[in-house]
């Protein structure tokens, strides 16, 4: 690094490590999230001078370790500088390298009220000199009209001002850290909430802006942040993943029909049919099993081979499981799912690739390009089965988080990371006296730790140097870390025996794929991003990620628009109106201060736009999409702060929000859900009413009243053994829990059905109960597109999977369970048995024919269909 490295330290201990600020010769402009409540850390042999600009008085301050030299700056009127803020910038002027090391923030499980404003900077009008007090990398974004001078590590001064009086001799200011100290100039007293600032999302104006800010933040977020090396190899950069080889085949332009039917619609429709278990009513969500009431179409997955076939109510009442026409994809084509809207299907992929032009041939063995995942999204004209016809074909770059349908539009949402590689050039150093000792250490010193190892060279033949041969002390004496703070970025060329440290300020960067592209039946590549259409936070300490969501018509199978964020969504939620993509990596402990885990919440609005409308925040992690729930424009998010295993305990909260001028405040929040160290397991609202399930010996079914968004309340509360996974509301009065039964102490047991009375909403009860057997599992506890239930009569099945044992060579075996409520319980059919033997997806369907209830599994293209069993 050219001046400054901000290192932490290993402690070999449960504590915080130290950090360490490496200064160079000379004068540096530099600052610390650390308060520094005396000038003990400057000593003489070190430090020449320290000076800091107190915008209070507009005067300076300043300190010596000299004392003739502090007599000179009293004699001259010089105000003494005694202490640091841990949002004061200063100048030192150092007679050596050396490194400033800073002790580690202890870290309370429920932070003190005073420390919940460790974020403010407080400016003054005029002139600033000051830091971050937060340990991140900002945009000067957080700025806004102010103009901010930074003095960077190659001696360089950078500018960021937005005015018309902006200086354009001078560098545009790229990114802040904590170690830098900045002259800001603002136009009025203010009080700056960096973490209020930073979380707020901005767009860009042109290209070029949106091309530097993510370059930025993949350099920033590839370097390692307190001085290790980078986590190059398992964050990011190119991806290496073992896919075949061969290039991906073209689309079949027309489906292969599989035998001659000649049955009439009319003549295969089936009635009282259940269709994909949907969160919300009018969005319709993605699935491997679609039918019309009429055709039926279901996936069946292959390595390379990919359908999808199609079928009718008539052929599986009939027994005959063979499908009548089907649909195949092209090679490395990887099915993932299907919607079908009147006569259109929509059939969504994966496609995975190599650059051609980057394979090379390398002692007979090819050698591959970087790899290009690809959706792929095409739609089919199904209104006659036996002469499909493709209306249209998409391929976008990235990967497919999730999908929503609502009337005649799909709503496509998929994550890209660049593609790019990053090396660091090399910095030669002369070992320090103190460096000399660390890796050559003499009989009876401190034992130091083993050589670092060489993350940069791992991919080489080259190997770790061995640690050296250290005599034992003849008597222990404890390891102090900071004495070889200086020591720990260092690496040793085996071929020189140099010793050197990588230069992180200034990587070289290779970029491959920057953003995605997306190209068309009738559409050109272009890419899927524009500048308007990109809202990132200041934050650029953050992975490079961009998440997208893209409209497409279904019924004349054009593209329409796309909306971006920089992050990762790790749950999503849509009602009818607007779709809600929940983030918990990024600002994962957001709360710099006291590194409490925060989820972010993106709102766009399901409208012609696709407009951007908001962002929230609250403590915790969501569970998946049913945590959320948007009733009457106010979201309700339910979530858990820490984990059963940690040592901080857990707590439950429901939050709720809504729309305010480009935010979504906290309306309300209901806290304190479940006991110590349990987590949510499954949530549901409905209306006026929301229902958490928390476990971790025993299942709490809770009832919250939600009808005053600003102040939830708990109504009641139920506990039994195990705990409800998913949560099916039955009418208004019962509620259909699926899950698993445990033992008294909290050991998870096999599948269990549960049926809860909840017509005196403050004391639910249980009705009954079922439970399998003990090795058993169902998919349903991650996909609630698993269960498939029947209003009309309370008739519902899920798959299951019993665990096999020794007797049967550990064979899985896969079930299809069928239920019915009736009344106040529960009853049980014989359930159907698939030979399918994997763990892939699979569905249950019902319906009735020619006054008959059958009941069909599909398991990966085999169908098994029985009539039910009367009782």
């Amino acid at each position: 690094m050219k001046n400054i490295l901000l290192a932490t330290l290993f402690l070999f201990s449960t504590g915080m490590a130290d950090s360490v600020l490496l200064v160079k010769k000379g004068w540096q402009l530099i600052g610390s999230a650390t308060p520094l409540n005396d000038m003990s850390k400057f000593q003489k042999e070190r430090v020449e001078q320290v000076w800091h600009f107190d915008a209070d008085t507009q005067q300076w301050l300043g300190y010596s370790p000299d004392a003739q030299t502090q007599s000179k700056m009293d004699s001259k009127g010089i105000s003494k500088l005694t202490k640091l803020e841990n949002w004061h910038g200063f100048w030192v002027k150092s007679k050596k390298e050396w490194r400033l090391t800073l002790p580690s923030t202890t870290l309370s499980k429920t932070p003190a009220q005073e420390n919940s404003a460790n974020d403010i900077i407080q400016l003054k009008k005029g002139w600033n000199l000051i830091s971050l007090p937060v340990d991140a990398v900002l945009s000067a974004d957080i700025f806004k009209d102010m103009t901010v001078w930074k003095y960077n590590p190659n001696r360089e001064w950078e500018i960021f001002d937005q005015g018309e009086n902006s200086v354009e001799d001078f560098p545009k200011l790229a990114h802040i850290k904590n170690s830098d100290g900045l002259w800001v100039k603002a136009n009025k007293d203010t009080n700056l909430s960096v973490m209020k600032e930073a979380q707020k999302l901005h767009n860009f104006e042109t290209s070029q802006e949106m091309k530097a800010y993510i370059k930025s933040t993949l350099e920033i977020y590839q370097r390692p942040v307190c001085g290790f090396e980078p986590m190059f190899l398992t964050r990011g950069g190119v991806v290496n993943d073992a896919i075949p080889t061969t290039a991906p085949t073209p689309l079949p332009v027309a489906p292969t029909v599989m035998a001659d039917a000649t049955l009439e619609g009319d003549e295969r429709g089936a009635k009282n049919t259940s269709d994909t278990n949907l969160q919300e009513r009018g969005v319709d969500e993605a699935d491997i099993v679609k039918h019309n009431g009429t055709n039926i179409f279901y996936t069946k997955r292959e390595h390379q081979n990919n359908h999808i076939n199609i079928t009718n109510f008539k052929e599986l009442a009939k027994g005959n499981s063979k499908p009548i026409n089907q649909i195949t994809l092209g090679k490395n084509q990887y099915l993932n799912a299907l919607y079908l809207v009147d006569d259109r299907l929509v059939v969504l992929s994966n496609l995975n690739s190599y650059a051609r032009d980057e394979i090379k041939e390398v002692e007979g063995q090819e050698i591959l390009g970087h790899a290009t995942q690809q959706i792929v999204v095409d739609i089919f004209d199904v209104s006659d089965v036996m002469k499909i016809k493709k209306i249209s074909s998409h391929k976008i770059d990235g990967n497919m988080v999730t999908s929503r349908v609502v009337g005649e539009n799909l709503y496509l949402v998929s994550n890209f990371s660049p593609n790019y590689k990053i090396e660091y050039p090399k910095e030669y150093v002369t070992l320090s006296e103190t460096c000399k000792e660390y890796f050559n250490p003499k009989e009876g010193e401190d034992t130091p730790p083993p050589y670092p190892v060489d993350v940069m060279n791992s991919s080489s033949s080259e190997q770790t140097p061995p640690p050296p041969k250290v005599t034992p002390l003849r008597k222990s004496q404890p390891y102090n870390p900071n004495r070889y703070a200086e020591c720990y970025s260092l690496n040793k060329e085996r071929e020189t025996e140099r010793y050197y440290r990588y230069d992180y300020e200034n990587p070289i960067v290779k970029i491959i794929d920057l953003l995605p592209n997306i190209e068309g039946s009738n559409l050109a590549k272009q890419t899927l991003i524009e500048p308007d259409k990109l809202y990132t936070s200041s934050k650029q300490d953050q992975n490079s990620n961009i998440t997208t969501i893209s409209t497409i018509d279904i019924f004349d199978g054009s593209y329409e628009l796309s909306n971006s964020f920089m992050g990762y969504s790790s749950t999503q939620y849509a009602s009818s109106k607007a779709l809600y993509l929940v983030s918990n990596q990024y600002p994962i402990y957001y709360d710099f201060n006291n590194y409490k885990e925060r989820s972010s919440i993106y709102k766009f609005n399901l409208d012609d736009e696709l407009s951007y409308r908001g962002i929230g925040s609250v403590y915790g992690h969501t569970l998946n999409q049913f945590s959320l729930s948007e009733h009457k424009d106010i979201l309700r998010i339910a979530t858990t702060e820490g984990f059963s295993w940690g040592g901080r305990g857990t707590k439950n909260s429901i939050y709720t929000l809504k729309e305010e001028s480009g935010l979504l405040p906290i309306q309300g929040v209901l806290s304190g859900l479940g006991k110590e160290g349990e987590m949510i397991k499954s949530v549901r609202f409905m209306g006026d009413r929301g229902y958490v399930v928390t476990f971790r010996q025993t299942d709490p079914l809770y009832t919250i009243d939600m009808s005053d968004p600003k102040s939830p309340k708990k109504m009641g509360e139920l506990k039994v053994n195990g705990y409800s996974a998913y949560l099916h509301p039955i009418g208004e009065n019962k509620l259909l829990g699926i899950g698993r039964d445990a033992s008294s102490n909290g050991q998870v047991q096999g599948v269990k059905i549960e049926l809860f009375d909840i017509s005196d909403f403050a004391h639910p009860s249980s009705l009954d109960s079922i439970i399998l057997a003990r090795d058993t599992s169902s998919e349903l506890e991650n996909n609630h597109k698993a269960l498939a239930y029947r209003e009309s009569d309370h008739l519902f099945a899920f798959p299951y999977r019993e665990q096999g044992d020794h007797t049967n060579d550990y064979k899985t075996k896969n079930y299809l369970g069928v239920y019915q409520i009736k009344d106040d319980g529960l009853l049980t059919y014989q359930p159907i048995k698939s030979s399918v033997n994997n763990w892939g997806e699979s569905r249950g369907l019902i319906f009735d024919m020619n006054k008959t209830t059958y009941i069909s599994f599909f398991a990966n293209g085999e169908v098994v269909t029985e009539k039910l069993e009367e009782r």
